[in-house]
């Protein structure tokens, strides 16, 4: 059994050559049914297995939630429990189940497996095609339409119908789509609908950090990655007192800074006397509101949108909170909006949060003539400004995205000798350095033993040389938590060897004797 892709609570596992989960077994073939309720029955998954007992009586919405067998855990009624609850269960699965049992949900709809395998679902049968074929129902992408055309062997053109959905699961995980998958069935669901609202929360805390591209829409609102970015806003401070917010508008392109119509505004103001005490952040949905220093950071850097120029009234309550996180009175003089559409929204909510505002008020904000504009403007806001300088300026925006990053263990590079400029040079002495593959500041060796010592988490491993990545049969302990795609140290006999990316959880490195579990960035 080895892991070879993550995502959400998901995870795609190598059982044999030609064998994958999420998978679909067929009652046909692969499941043997118990001869009493407490005994077993079998299930074929390339091996066959035994399956737990069904002892009478067994509430299956009272903790344990699981049963258990040597190899494999089942849930009950993963259909019809009520979503709430179902996410709360799914919280412990893998403390119950472990990492090295198969989680199997039996006869659950086909429209509901994208989610369940979204919370740790590594099995999946055809009991319901089974009574839905028999009533003449087809399945068609994961849902089920009425008979028109008569089938020849509908049971057999179902079950090929849900081979063919449970790999577009399977793909959707190795590509890092599935949660675009759960989205899209989500969308006529009620079901799915609700249990993905109610499982925000937990796919913050504990889902895989999966670098892939957001495609954004209404639903995105409540993307776990969009979610932990707004939270983590709160950690983030503008580089320096007293400078001018500048809203501009974003981009297609991301970074926004290497997007061409942001090359326009950053030439029209760099020719400017103390340019750098304008602080530069872009209005998006769904993020929100995104600092300069943080266009790097996933998922700003990792997202699409269709441009409409119109907000809806959710989107408006999120673009005030996450600007009441920015402190605007506490950090800024004055603000400047040149964010063409946006800009009335984004200039009402600057003045309701008291501070002086300026509105360019373009409609193009990148073409000659707004750039223009943007130039006098700013040049006026920015007489009688304190004058910042690139060394401050570059110590602050180390310190915020270092905050941002790391939380209470940013000490360490916030106090480091910081050199360079954003976006590619800026450093924090020898511990650091920006890193687009890790999203911000990637950790040196040295980073490495400072984190460590800050508390920041520890992978142990076996006593050997460690000439690549770090695989979990050479994983014997570790301290502290993260989640997959966060950074982690490496220690042989309590001595720094390496840094690197996780790529298990810290239970699933334990757990599992194949598959990597840090991939290695930096060796002794």
């Amino acid at each position: 059994m080895e892991p070879i892709g993550h995502e959400g609570l998901g995870r795609l596992l190598k059982l044999e050559d030609d064998l994958h989960t999420p998978h679909v077994v067929f009652s046909t073939n692969d499941l043997t049914e118990s001869a009493d309720l407490s005994s077993t029955g079998t299930i074929k998954i390339g091996k066959t297995f035994d399956l737990p007992p069904s002892p009478l009586g067994l509430d299956s919405e009272k903790a344990p939630y699981l049963q258990l067998s040597q190899s494999i855990a089942v849930i009950d009624n993963a259909y019809s429990i009520n979503p709430k609850k179902l996410v709360e269960m799914a919280a412990v699965f893998r403390s119950e189940a472990g990492y090295s049992r198969l989680l199997y949900a039996p006869a659950v709809e086909p429209s509901q497996m994208p989610i369940l395998a979204y919370l740790g679902v590594d099995i999946f049968d055809d009991l319901n095609v089974e009574l839905r074929s028999s009533t003449g129902w087809v399945l068609d992408s994961g849902e089920w339409i009425k008979q028109k055309e008569q089938i020849d062997d509908l049971f057999s053109h179902n079950r090929a119908e849900l081979s063919r959905w449970v790999l577009k699961i399977r793909n959707a995980i190795a590509n890092g789509k599935l949660r675009e998958l759960v989205e899209i069935t989500s969308l006529h669901n009620a079901r799915v609908s609700q249990i993905l609202y109610h499982s925000a929360p937990l796919l913050i805390e504990k889902g895989a950090r999966v670098h892939s591209l957001i495609r954004s829409n209404d639903l995105s609102l409540n993307h776990p990655a969009i979610l932990d970015f707004q939270n983590r806003l709160s950690d983030y401070e503008p580089p320096a007192k007293e400078m001018i917010l500048l809203i501009l508008p974003c981009s297609a392109r991301k970074p926004y800074f290497k997007s061409s119509s942001h090359k326009r505004f950053y030439n029209a103001i760099r020719e400017l006397d103390n340019h750098l005490a304008l602080h530069i952040v872009s209005v998006t949905s769904p993020l929100g509101l995104v600092p300069r220093e943080l266009e790097f950071c996933y998922p700003a850097a990792h997202y699409d949108i269709a441009v409409t120029g119109s907000w809806s009234a959710s989107e408006v309550e999120m673009l005030r909170a996450q600007l009441a996180k920015l402190e605007p009175k506490k950090h800024y003089i004055k603000a400047i909006v040149h964010a063409g559409s946006s800009s009335e929204i984004m200039t009402d909510l600057v003045k309701e949060l008291g501070l002086d505002v300026v509105n360019t008020r373009v409609e193009r904000p990148s073409s000659y003539e707004g750039l223009e504009i943007l130039q006098n403007i700013a040049k006026m806001t920015l007489k009688g400004v304190p004058h910042l300088n690139t060394k401050d300026r570059a110590e602050g925006e180390a310190k915020g995205l270092a905050s941002f990053q790391y939380g209470e263990n940013a000490d360490f590079l916030i106090n480091s000798e910081i050199s360079g400029r954003m976006p590619y040079k800026l450093r924090c002495g020898d511990l650091a350095a920006m890193s687009p593959v890790v999203g911000g500041f990637g950790l040196t060796m040295n980073g490495g033993i400072e984190y460590s010592n800050q508390g920041g988490p520890v992978v142990f491993a076996e006593t050997f040389k460690l000439v690549g990545d770090l695989f979990a049969v050479g994983v014997n302990a570790y301290d502290g938590d993260w989640k997959i795609g966060e950074q982690v140290v490496i220690k042989q006999n309590d001595v720094v060897t390496a840094v690197g990316i996780a790529k298990m959880t810290p239970e699933e490195m334990i757990s599992m004797n194949r598959g990597i579990a840090v991939e290695v960035r930096h060796h002794a």
